[in-house]
C-alpha cells in the first residue's frame, strides 16, 4: 500500500494534475496524498511492542502513535475507523480484556480510559437493560455488585443509574423503563471502605439540613460542625495530590449545598 501511494504521488508530480483534479483543489489534494504517504511511512517503520496481544490494539497501534506525534496525545476522535477502534479499546479495558501490560503502556502514552460516568454515556441503554434483565433472571435480584467481575460494564452502569436517579439527572423514559421492570433503586450492598461509611454519614446529614434550609443551612452547618468540614477538606487535599478516584470525585460533587472544589 505504501509503495502504491508513493508511486501515485510521483506520478502526480510529473503529470498535469489539473487535467483530472480541479485547479482550486490541486494543492489540497496533493497535501492529502503526501499525508497518506507520511502515515504509511510511520506505520511501516513502527515496531509493535511484543507484549501486545489484543488484535484491536495491534491494529490501531500505529495510528495511536502517529496521532500522539502529531497532536500530543493518542486519543483519536470518533468519526474514523481508528477512532471507533479507540472506543473499542476503552470498553475492552473496562471489561478487563486488556492485559495489565497493555493497559499500563496505553496509560503511559496518555490514552484516556473510560470512567464509570463514561460507561453510562457510551453504552446503549436498551442493550444494557437487556443484560440487566438477564442478570435478574439468573440471580433473582437487581443487586449487582459495582465491581461485577463477569461484566464490569454492567456493574458500573447500574451504579451510575442509581447515582443519576438520586440527583434527578436520569431521563424520564429510562426511569419509566426501569420502573416497569421493578428495578431496585436503592442498593442494599454496602461498601466497606472507610470513605464510603463516612461519606454516607455526611451525605445523610447534609441532605437533612439542605431539605430544610437549602445552601445557606448547609453553609451554617459546615461553620459549626468542624468534623464534617475537616473530612471534606481532607478529600480536597487527596484530590489536590492526584489520589482521589473519579468515582469518589463524583460522590463528593453529589453532596448537597457543598461547592467542595471551590478553594482548590
Amino acid at each position: 500500500m505504501r509503495v502504491l501511494v508513493k508511486a501515485l504521488l510521483t506520478l502526480l508530480a510529473a503529470a498535469d494534475v489539473a487535467a483530472f483534479v480541479p485547479p482550486m483543489h490541486t494543492k489540497n489534494f496533493l497535501c492529502r496524498v503526501q499525508s497518506a504517504v507520511d502515515d504509511a511511512d510511520t506505520a511501516a517503520s513502527l515496531q509493535i511492542p511484543p507484549f501486545i496481544a489484543s488484535p484491536v490494539l495491534e491494529q490501531v497501534y500505529p495510528a495511536l502513535i502517529a496521532h500522539k506525534e502529531k497532536y500530543g496525545n493518542p486519543n483519536i476522535p470518533l468519526g474514523s475507523a481508528d477512532g471507533k477502534r479507540c472506543n473499542t479499546l476503552r470498553r475492552l479495558h473496562f471489561q478487563n480484556k486488556l492485559t495489565e501490560e497493555e493497559a499500563a503502556h496505553l496509560t503511559d502514552l496518555g490514552f484516556r480510559f473510560h470512567s464509570f460516568e463514561d460507561v453510562y454515556y457510551e453504552c446503549d441503554f436498551d442493550e444494557m437493560l437487556q443484560k440487566l434483565m438477564d442478570y435478574q433472571q439468573e440471580f433473582q435480584t437487581f443487586q449487582i455488585p459495582k465491581k461485577y467481575e463477569p461484566d464490569p460494564e454492567l456493574g458500573a452502569w447500574v451504579t451510575m443509574l442509581r447515582r443519576l436517579k438520586q440527583i434527578d439527572d436520569l431521563p424520564e423514559d429510562q426511569v419509566s423503563k426501569l420502573d416497569a421492570v421493578e428495578f431496585e433503586w436503592i442498593s442494599t450492598r454496602k461498601c466497606g471502605s472507610s470513605f464510603m461509611k463516612r461519606y454516607r454519614e455526611v451525605l445523610d446529614k447534609l441532605t437533612e439540613v439542605h431539605d430544610v434550609g437549602g445552601d445557606e443551612a448547609v453553609a451554617a452547618l459546615l461553620s459549626s460542625d468542624a468534623e464534617i468540614k475537616k473530612w471534606i477538606d481532607a478529600q480536597k487535599q487527596v484530590l489536590a495530590n492526584g489520589k482521589l478516584s473519579e468515582s469518589r470525585v463524583q460522590y463528593m460533587e453529589d453532596l448537597p449545598g457543598v461547592d467542595w472544589m471551590k478553594e482548590l
